[in-house]
């Protein structure tokens, strides 16, 4: 076969993007573990940076295939206590986006905590969702009433602020 004929060209790329496609399988099948269980280990710090006096076996897993299939925001849903539910949550912003835990009274509608754990936003101004200043003006307030967003970062802040409201609908239901 020639090698410069379109058919040994063609064989060529699908040969090579076959063992390339096999490598990067293999890669991802050695670090998903990892990266996942990075993951978890992240989110379970940021639950008891929440709540420090709490030990890691107070929060529960909820199984929450049916509110995540309906809700695309909220990525997973934890049980603190018997009135407290936490949604981890990711919804669009401005640029990259915000992932955040909140905590919500299903007794009282209230906004128990909140915790940034990241944000792609602009720094400076979308950040700011990430500060104590914005977790602290949640705190109380009713999570499914109106709750303010930060001032020159609204394309971040709506979004999170929509997702919180969209839980308080959800926590009653939660068991």
């Amino acid at each position: 076969m020639n090698k410069s004929s379109p058919a040994y060209l063609a064989l060529f790329l699908a040969i090579t993007a076959g063992i390339a496609g096999g490598a990067l399988y293999s890669a991802n099948a050695l670090t998903a573990p990892v990266i996942k269980a990075n993951a978890e280990k992240a989110e379970k710090a940021s639950l008891l940076e929440m709540y420090p006096d709490a030990s890691i076996d107070d929060f529960v897993v909820v199984d929450a295939e049916d509110i995540i299939a309906d809700h695309p925001s909220v990525q997973g849903v934890y049980k603190y206590g018997d009135d407290i539910v936490i949604f981890k949550n990711a919804v669009s912003g401005y640029d990259g986006g915000t992932v955040f835990l909140v905590a919500i009274n299903a007794t009282d509608d209230t906004i128990d905590s909140f915790k940034a754990i990241s944000n792609g936003d602009t720094k400076g101004i979308g950040s700011k969702i990430t500060e104590n200043a914005f977790a602290e003006s949640l705190a109380g307030k009713q999570a499914s009433g109106e709750l303010d967003t930060i001032s020159g970062a609204t394309l971040t802040s709506t979004p999170v602020v929509e997702a919180i409201n969209e839980c308080a609908t959800i926590a009653p239901t939660v068991e």
